[in-house]
């Protein structure tokens, strides 16, 4: 008899075991999910202050060199004559454009990774709930709802089928 009920035990622990297993990967889960929510969310913000940040220094720059260039060409050639003289006004200095394309870039790369991360895990944790025998000890799991950016163009090629670029 104490073999019979140590075994029935035995099995108890097991199954009670399992149960908890079950339910602590469902929770893992479900906060990984939601964490890397808060991630793309912090990314987002993050990719919006750069590029303001990067925009606004262009944009000083440009205000600033748009100020001081009619002063720098203005009366210069007064009374004289100007078929002998070269011009060599300051130019406009590409970098700030060059590097404002390269921040956009890298953090809007940065953001879709960030992105396909939170998809994937949604769907590690869709698969994982709705798999047996997870979907018969947690009937009542619900899905995740995330939020993934996206574009009207991008909606709009995908309602119609088609992209006519």
């Amino acid at each position: 008899m104490t073999s019979g009920v140590f075994i029935l035990l035995l099995i108890g622990i097991v199954i009670v075991g399992y149960f908890i297993s079950v339910h602590n990967t469902e929770i893992r889960l479900r906060n990984l999910v939601l964490a890397q929510q808060e991630v793309c969310e912090a990314n987002f913000d993050k990719m919006w202050k750069v590029i303001k940040q990067v925009t606004h220094v262009s944009d000083t720059y440009l205000e600033t060199f748009k100020e001081i260039y009619p002063k720098l060409i203005s009366g210069r050639y007064q009374g004289k004559d100007i078929s002998l003289i070269i011009e060599q006004n300051p130019p406009l200095d590409s970098s700030i454009l060059r590097q404002l394309s390269t921040e956009i870039e890298a953090n809007r790369q940065e953001f879709f990774s960030q992105q396909r991360l939170l998809i994937a895990r949604q769907k590690e944790h869709s698969v994982y709930i709705h798999s047996i025998p997870v979907c018969m000890i947690l009937p009542n799991a619900e899905e995740i709802k995330i939020t993934v950016i996206t574009s009207d163009y991008t909606e709009s090629v995908y309602a119609s089928g088609k992209e006519n670029i």
